[in-house]
């Protein structure tokens, strides 16, 4: 008697066949996206990004700290601009940087997201790989990031900044523990965001949460060197303002 149904033989590869499937389905459902290359930011050069030129950054700030700021605001109108202390080449630290006036470049490897910025040549790297901050980890102005994937968005959180960070150019300071949190999400092929939330019960009376977005560079863009202390133009002056130095009043090349 002829048997009905596939044979032993031909049920097995087909099972094999599926599971091989199935096991590239599940991994490309887990793959994480690569966002190696160069970016560029899209928006204003305030910390809220939809801020238009002339508008200033209104953070829920402790009553403390809005005095602070207020006096900051307070000589930028009255054109003596204090509290940058990027105009005395120090690093931008890692919630300035993320302005990135400058363009952008991530390099990823297993167990690691790398932003390089342009700015300053500043190296922000977010470990993926499970480590934790080690608690005696001394505060540095990049901090120390970690994070992890949800799917095709990364999750990350950076502490052990350095104390009283400036995050604008308008003099905005916040206090001595900063915790950024971040969710970097690729929005299509060619757009990076990146939703930053900052928590610092010092200086805050509740988190404060913009989005960053970054636009992949044209094919042949390259990353310049940047050297903030040859030909600096904006120096602190000896009173503590941010100075303005004009071409005509910079040494002349030999």
């Amino acid at each position: 008697m002829k048997r009905s149904g596939l044979s032993a033989g031909r049920f097995l590869s087909m099972f094999l066949l599926f599971a091989l499937a199935s096991a590239g389905a599940a991994q490309a459902a887990h793959a994480t996206p690569d966002w190696g290359g160069i970016w560029l930011r899209v928006g204003g050069i305030s910390w809220d990004p939809t801020l238009k030129p002339g508008q200033f950054d209104r953070p829920p700030l402790t009553s403390a700290y809005q005095a602070k700021y207020q006096a900051a605001l307070d000589a930028l109108e009255a054109g003596r601009p204090v509290n940058d202390p990027t105009a005395a080449c120090q690093p931008p630290g890692a919630v300035r940087l993320m302005n990135m006036v400058y363009p952008m470049e991530i390099f990823q490897r297993p167990g690691l997201v790398a932003v390089f910025a342009e700015w300053d040549h500043q190296v922000r790297r977010i470990y993926t790989d499970g480590r934790k901050p080690d608690p005696d980890l001394d505060r540095s102005y990049n901090g120390y990031s970690t994070g992890h994937w949800e799917g095709a968005e990364l999750v990350a959180e950076t502490v052990k900044l350095q104390p009283y960070p400036v995050i604008t150019a308008s003099g905005l300071a916040l206090g001595k523990t900063v915790t950024m949190k971040e969710r970097w999400r690729q929005m299509g092929p060619d757009t990076l965001t990146d939703t930053i939330t900052l928590i610092d019960p010092e200086a805050l009376t509740e988190p404060y949460t913009v989005v960053k977005t970054f636009k992949r560079a044209p094919p042949g863009f390259e990353i310049m060197e940047y050297t903030c202390t040859e030909n600096n133009r904006n120096p602190v002056l000896e009173d503590g303002t941010t100075g303005t130095l004009l071409n005509k009043s910079l040494p002349k090349p030999d």
